[in-house]
């Protein structure tokens, strides 16, 4: 989910994985992966935010493997806070701030969930935070020891 029309800029915190079914061989790479993403968002002087791994998507069964995990999600039936919309606000300018007290994604698992419910500013920005992802691992010499130091 990288372009919910109430989006914020989530970032997988590789912190939050459950230790009791993650392996700790996961652990390290998870953080890395946190870390490269946040770098993304603060060199383009864009907000962000944490959000945990809550077991709701596809890494989870990737992290009880022992396999580093990292992502991106702009948010589902998950609600906006003030300080999120006052934040973005300052940011981002009068249009993108969102409105607080409402989910990210009115639509989430709707009829209305279509392309016209996407939130293109958004959609650009994770993109182009994913791109950095992928060419940055690209070009590692030993992409095995930077995930599992």
């Amino acid at each position: 989910m990288l372009a919910s029309p109430n989006f914020f800029f989530g970032i997988y915190d590789g912190k939050t994985a459950n230790n009791e079914t993650t392996p700790a061989r996961a652990l390290p790479g998870s953080n890395r992966i946190t870390r490269l993403f946040i770098d993304y968002f603060e060199q383009n002087r864009l907000p962000w935010d944490y959000t945990e791994f809550s077991g709701r998507s596809d890494y989870g069964p990737f992290l009880a493997e022992g396999i580093a995990c990292g992502g991106l999600f702009a948010g589902a039936d998950d609600t906006k806070t003030q300080e999120q919309r006052d934040r973005y606000l300052k940011m981002l300018g009068s249009t993108l701030g969102g409105m607080a007290n409402t989910n990210h994604d009115p639509c989430y698992h709707g009829k209305c969930d279509t392309l016209e419910n996407l939130n293109t500013f958004a959609y650009l920005h994770m993109v182009k935070a994913a791109a950095h992802a992928i060419d940055f691992l690209a070009q590692l010499q030993d992409l095995n020891h930077w995930l599992y130091p």
